[in-house]
């Protein structure tokens, strides 16, 4: 017995059936498009407010609380950097690689942590879930191969 079913059959002289395939096709390319152009200016904004941010922190002498601001705003801009090459990803290979939004997730979640404060918390079940949900991702990455295969030389 074979492991592989066999194809599906594949309609024989049906024009509107390929140009329907062909549009549904594209579409997903087109939204990919459209979010890579959104995500580009979204980080070049980004990159921006932190500078903004760490001149501010230096005219004020406000050191204490303009790292975090500076971190935070940092993290935001990695975030939006890995969501981008993750579409970039898509336009290559057309797969997502899981790896890559897991890592997304990640920085997104030490950015929350950053900006929640954790220390002032006193609700156990929120600091327990943010805790499992920081295992859950740091053990996805560490399972999750990476997709991008190198060629040996």
């Amino acid at each position: 017995m074979s492991e592989n079913p066999p194809a599906a059959n594949t309609p024989v002289n049906q024009p509107g059936l390929e140009y329907i395939i062909r549009f549904f096709a594209l579409v997903p390319m087109a939204l990919y498009m459209i979010v890579a152009a959104l995500l580009t200016i979204i980080a070049v904004f980004s990159v921006y407010d932190a500078a903004k941010l760490i001149v501010a922190m230096v005219v004020n002498h406000n050191l204490a609380d303009g790292i975090v601001s500076v971190i935070n705003a940092l993290l935001l801009t990695i975030t939006i950097i890995v969501l981008f090459e993750t579409v970039t990803v898509y336009f290559r290979t057309k797969h997502v690689e899981v790896r890559a939004l897991l890592i997304a997730g990640l920085t997104g979640m030490v950015r929350h942590i950053l900006i929640f404060n954790v220390s002032t918390t006193a609700d156990v079940y929120t600091m327990f879930a943010a805790v499992a949900l920081l295992a859950v991702l740091i053990a996805g990455i560490v399972l999750v191969k990476s997709e991008v295969t190198v060629s040996p030389v």
